[in-house]
């Protein structure tokens, strides 16, 4: 293939769950292997300088990617799910950072569908040397106890919060996206819900039964959950689920891959810049399909924007 690069020094970070170590190869999936590989020959072929960096723990990815700055790298490329792009996103530096660009190697490659970046290995690499970096704001969450954790795509309090809690890594890594559809279901037969009080913009709270906090209009896969939602906006669009119990999740999960999510009465469509979360003491909250913190948590948007590659 021919390339033609304005990106040659890259810094690639590698999710650590994948298990990849500095002696070779050992991948939960030959999918995965065989996509990581593919990057690999297409770096070599199109005459990049690239530093690979595979993690060895939580926290590696956002201590690596704290040295990508812009006059050492062209690109800091975060080879994982939305979970990691997250984690590197949240360590580049607040000044002179060079642009984050992603290979989507995840379950469900939200922030992927959101820019429209395709999931062939030339195409994504085409894309990260050659494509534009556009400016968008992602959504922080932390509180007094709490580090502050980036979120690119959304954060869930509730029901998903609960489903990603519960689920086992060895049953994501064996069934991919099938293993959120078998772990909602099992949760689902013995779901109570709990009450959830958002304080949007320092008004007066609203309460649900749970709630998505978004900055993409996608959620897990190519769902529409916040259609109005945008990467470079400096908002969030919250999706509040009014419905308690086993039942108002049912129906949301039924009318949700039908696009027919927003039809339902008891949902409701709000945009703030920060949310203050609160119900029960220590539930959890995901940000972009990983456990972020504990209750209670406020959400904001960043303040200064990230620069991320999109598809040329």
């Amino acid at each position: 293939m021919d390339w033609i690069s304005r990106r040659r020094r890259l810094l690639v970070i590698y999710n650590p769950t994948a298990g990849l170590n500095m002696s070779g190869f050992h991948m939960g999936g030959r999918g995965k292997r065989a996509r990581l590989e593919a990057y690999l020959d297409l770096l070599e072929e199109a005459g990049c300088a690239v530093e690979f960096r595979p993690t060895a723990k939580r926290g590696d990815a956002q201590a690596f990617a704290a040295e990508g700055l812009s006059d050492r790298y062209d690109a800091v490329v975060a080879a994982g799910g939305d979970g990691t792009i997250g984690e590197v996103a949240n360590g580049l530096p607040a000044e002179n950072a060079a642009p984050l660009g992603i290979f989507p190697l995840g379950t469900a490659n939200v922030l992927a569908a959101e820019i429209g970046l395709p999931l062939q290995p030339s195409a994504v690499l085409r894309a990260v040397l050659q494509g534009p970096a556009r400016e968008i704001y992602p959504g922080y969450l932390g509180n007094n106890l709490q580090p502050e954790r980036l979120f690119t795509i959304m954060a869930g309090v509730g029901f998903d919060a609960h489903v990603v809690a519960d689920l086992p890594l060895r049953l994501k890594r064996l069934l991919g996206k099938g293993a959120y559809v078998w772990q909602s279901l099992a949760l689902l037969a013995r779901w109570q819900g709990n009450e959830y009080r958002l304080r949007l913009d320092g008004g007066e709270a609203v309460s649900c039964a749970s709630a998505v906090i978004a900055k993409g209009h996608f959620y897990g896969g190519r769902f529409v959950c916040c259609p109005d939602a945008r990467l470079d906006a400096p908002d969030f669009q919250i999706c509040l689920f009014g419905k308690p119990g086993r039942w108002g999740a049912a129906r949301a999960m039924a009318m949700l891959p039908l696009g027919q999510l927003q039809r339902l009465p008891e949902i409701r469509l709000l945009r703030a810049r920060q949310v203050k979360i609160e119900g029960p003491a220590d539930d959890p909250v995901q940000a972009d399909g990983d456990i972020a913190g504990r209750l209670p948590l406020s959400a904001w948007v960043a303040e200064k924007p990230l620069r991320l590659i999109y598809p040329a």
